[in-house]
């Protein structure tokens, strides 16, 4: 059609006009991997800049377009490519850069050269909150670190992936840190990341992080959060290991040697050593070639009232023992006046399973030590029993917010593994989260009690006791909150945490005035989203006007997310004939849905509070999964980890593993039922601590 635009690699024109449609003409391109060529057409609404001398567009379908952050979106494009073009000593090399963002897009993004796009998820319709654009800038940023690592100079195979998109997520930190207003972003790192590559590292579907890929097939069993999330967290160890500047020098080194042809891994391992002046032999084969993760435990000892010895244990999984070499920070709190005082950081590289660090013998002793200060290496950190009694209480007192976040992360770690009761991690996140002042660590001690909440759930009966005191207290300490939080962002997490808890008559009386207008609450702003997680609620806890409500708001909001929201609310009732309909649909091969329809309904088939309900469709939902075998590897991942999240009983472990035994399923299937068998097994793991 004459009416549309037509994006690819290179700069394209019309080259003629027929009637109501064009032919377009684009130059050629340079030399580029085949992956990373893209076309696009539709009647988008466009943008223009300029950042220097590459010029920029944005483009979006013309519905979404009243929502763009158009001036944040390019502020950030110059950023960035200011800041690549400076890091890596090299100019964009594309000349121009689009980047579109598309309806019904299966992924985050996609770095096709000069040709960006991007999942509709990266706007919000109402006003966004900090995370949510901080989140944006940092898959901008990711995108296009790739123009250079990943599209200039491009991976020999699919099991060199990794790097591509690791080494994306860390530049993509580095440019938020240094180029935009997101300065604390490696506290975001710290929070949002690396639980997800801690989580996946302990499935028994964990791996290396380099792996033979024997087909293009094969790629979708190896893209997850070891090639994103740990990736990143590996790479960030050797920037300390070998000094930041080293490793720019290296990333400059491989770039120059290598564009606009293929590489594989020792290529980039060379290019490092040489600016680094180490051997990374033993490195790379320690952390590129061997699963699992490390975890590190300070232990001290002191006789009349100076320090006589501290050392620092590294553990490994009897499944993956590997002990590896980390470089990272030592850090040294005292208690002065009931506070924690830090008072000193010491620089640590050790291997081995326990290391003798002497730089504090006979100084006077500590109330707390704690490993892998400011997070430069990739390890877990175990508290002891003497440690967590020195943090309970005193959180707050500690003065760096990303130094809180780590000791709390290590709580919940803890909490989730059995080695704390999840109600003491409970009870003292909350009193954490009513005066805690930074944002991020808000944001992790309302997600990890929601979280915490939906496990309790799970654990029925054993946990029902202290599950219906913690929800009675959660729901009114985010309600309090609510009421006298003016600020827009702290507002949404109260807001979230609240919805996630609210179960009682009187919460669901307070979420129904956030329909009607009647709430007074002054930070928070209900848009759309606000409305539909407000609708979807109370359609999961089976109102009685259920049907009435979503008619209701799909009357008031039409769109096509509005429609994925009420596909939601609907799978969300707790009503038996209608978890039934909804499986039937979502295994119905002639099925018009569409893969992002079909998850809004698996996302919210399944809610932790309607277990019972998974459970009497567990056996027909095992049954399914040998029928999925042409199915799309992103349907069935979506399809397995939905559908069986953990139900906590020796039946459900039983039924997942007899599937696993009987049955031959497609690799996807098979690598998503033993995680769901794996986590069913330590849900019911938990169970006998609340007897």
């Amino acid at each position: 059609p004459a009416d549309w635009e037509v994006v690819s690699v290179a700069s394209g024109r019309i080259m003629e006009r027929e009637g109501g449609t064009a032919t377009w003409v684009f130059a050629p391109t340079p030399r580029i991997s085949t992956y990373v060529f893209s076309l696009h057409a539709g009647p988008y609404q466009i943008w223009e800049s300029r950042a220097g001398d590459v010029p920029i567009r944005l483009l979006a379908r013309q519905s979404l377009a009243p929502h763009v952050e158009v001036d944040e979106w390019f502020e950030v494009t110059r950023a960035g490519l200011d800041f690549f073009a400076d890091y890596f000593a090299m100019p964009y090399p594309f000349g121009k850069y689009d980047q579109l963002i598309v309806p019904d897009f299966n992924i985050g993004a996609m770095e096709n050269v000069a040709a960006v796009t991007f999942n509709e998820r990266t706007v919000q319709r109402t006003e966004s909150n900090r995370f949510e654009r901080e989140s944006r800038a940092e898959i901008i940023l990711h995108e296009m670190a790739h123009m250079w690592f990943g599209n200039l100079v491009t991976k020999d195979w699919w099991n060199g992936l990794w790097l591509n998109e690791s080494f994306a997520t860390l530049m993509a930190y580095f440019a938020l840190v240094s180029a935009t207003e997101f300065e604390d972003a490696w506290h975001g790192f710290f929070t949002n990341e690396k639980p997800r590559a801690y989580f996946k590292d302990s499935r028994v579907t964990t791996h290396p992080i380099e792996v033979p890929v024997d087909s293009t097939d094969e790629f979708f069993s190896v893209f997850d959060a070891i090639t994103y999330q740990k990736g990143s967290s590996v790479l960030k160890q050797l920037a300390y290991f070998v000094g930041e500047d080293n490793f720019r020098e290296g990333v400059r080194r491989y770039l120059a040697k290598h564009a606009y042809g293929n590489t594989v891994l020792d290529d980039f391992i060379d290019a490092q050593a040489e600016a680094s002046g180490r051997d990374l032999a033993e490195w790379t084969r320690e952390w590129l070639f061997t699963a699992g993760f490390n975890e590190l435990q300070a232990e001290f000892t002191c006789r009349e009232g100076a320090v006589s010895g501290l050392h620092i244990e590294q553990r490994a999984a009897p499944a993956n023992p590997t002990l590896r070499t980390h470089r990272f920070q030592v850090a040294v709190y005292d208690l002065q006046d009931d506070a924690l005082a830090l008072r000193r950081v010491i620089d640590a590289e050790l291997s081995g399973a326990r290391s003798a660090l002497r730089h504090l013998d006979g100084w006077p002793c500590p109330a707390l030590v704690f490993p892998n200060h400011n997070d430069w290496t990739y390890a877990r950190v175990i508290l002891s029993d003497e440690g967590v009694a020195a943090i309970d209480g005193r959180l707050h007192t500690i003065a760096e917010p990303l130094a809180r976040s780590m000791f709390i992360q290590s709580l919940f770690d803890m909490a989730r593994d059995g080695r704390l009761r999840l109600g003491e991690y409970v009870r003292i996140a909350a009193a954490q989260s009513v005066r805690e002042p930074n944002l991020r660590v808000l944001d992790q001690l309302t997600r990890s009690l929601s979280e915490s909440v939906a496990l309790l759930t799970r654990l029925r009966p054993e946990a029902e006791a202290t599950r219906s005191t913690t929800l009675r207290g959660l729901e009114f300490l985010a309600w309090d909150q609510l009421e006298q939080e003016s600020d827009r962002d702290r507002a949404r997490l109260w807001f979230d945490l609240f919805v996630a808890v609210a179960e009682s008559p009187q919460a669901r009386a307070r979420l129904r005035t956030m329909l009607d207008g009647r709430a007074e609450l002054p930070g928070l702003v209900v848009g759309p989203e606000q409305r539909w997680e407000v609708v979807i609620a109370l359609a999961g806890l089976g109102v009685p006007d259920v049907q009435q409500l979503i008619d209701a708001e799909a009357l008031r909001d039409p769109s096509d997310q509005g429609a994925k929201y009420a596909i939601a609310a609907d799978a969300a009732r707790p009503e038996p004939a209608v978890k039934r309909a909804w499986l039937d649909r979502l295994l119905d091969p002639d099925s018009e849905l569409g893969l992002a329809r079909q998850r809004y309904a698996i996302a919210y088939l399944f809610p932790a509070h309607q277990t019972r309900l998974q459970e009497d469709l567990l056996v027909p939902i095992l049954d399914s999964l040998g029928d999925l075998a042409d199915a799309d590897p992103y349907f069935l991942s979506s399809y397995v980890q939905g559908l069986l999240r953990p139900v906590c009983t020796k039946e459900s472990v039983a039924a997942m593993a007899a599937t696993l035994e009987r049955g031959s399923f497609h690799p996807t299937v098979e690598l998503f039922l033993r995680e769901a068998h794996q986590a069913d097994e330590e849900c019911l793991a938990l169970r006998p601590g609340f007897n």
